[in-house]
């Protein structure tokens, strides 16, 4: 199973979701994986503790190799990293994803993600982190996923901007399933 954690809106308890479930999921002898996509690294400073900024490779590296011209796709594992739990295992964030965004977007690789995961049989649970806007990553994410969980604050406002949410995910579902 693969899922997505994502909402537009920040302070909702994404990283901390992906964390918990991933934690549950390991606990229960799962091969869990956790991808963190979201630049401020909430999830991997989480699981890898003081060894979360200097972790390499990272999700950044995995996009920057992606804008080079290779004959040899990078092997996807490599990018993964052993966390102190049991069973749970972690590709890390990096601040630079932020600056790799305009060109993995000008370069249509919306995909590398999903493609990268297809190659990642021995995992009983993914679990992707994001960040709180609708962009690159998030829609790499929704695209490479079976689920979404939507975690939203019980106000007014956050009611009203689920709708917008629903919209978007709904959108790029649809996109997906008919490519």
């Amino acid at each position: 199973m693969r899922c997505v954690v994502f909402n537009q809106k920040g302070g909702v308890g994404k990283s901390t979701i992906v964390c918990n479930l991933a934690a549950i999921s390991a606990s229960r002898g799962l091969r869990t994986l956790v991808i963190d996509l979201d630049p401020q690294g909430n999830a991997s400073q989480y699981l890898l503790g003081a060894d979360a900024r200097g972790a390499q490779p990272n999700l950044a590296t995995f996009f920057e190799s992606a804008l080079s011209y290779s004959f040899r796709e990078p092997d996807f594992a490599s990018f993964i990293h052993v966390t102190p739990f049991e069973n749970l295992e972690i590709v890390p964030s990096h601040p630079d994803l932020d600056a790799l965004q305009g060109k993995l977007e000008s370069r249509y690789k919306i995909y590398k993600l999903r493609d990268a995961l297809k190659t990642l049989d021995d995992y009983d649970a993914v679990y992707i982190d994001t960040p709180p806007e609708l962009n690159f990553f998030t829609r790499s994410a929704l695209i490479a996923v079976e689920c979404c969980l939507i975690p939203f604050d019980c106000d007014d406002f956050s009611r009203r901007a689920l709708y917008s949410v629903l919209e978007n995910v709904q959108e790029i579902l649809t996109i997906t399933i008919r490519i």
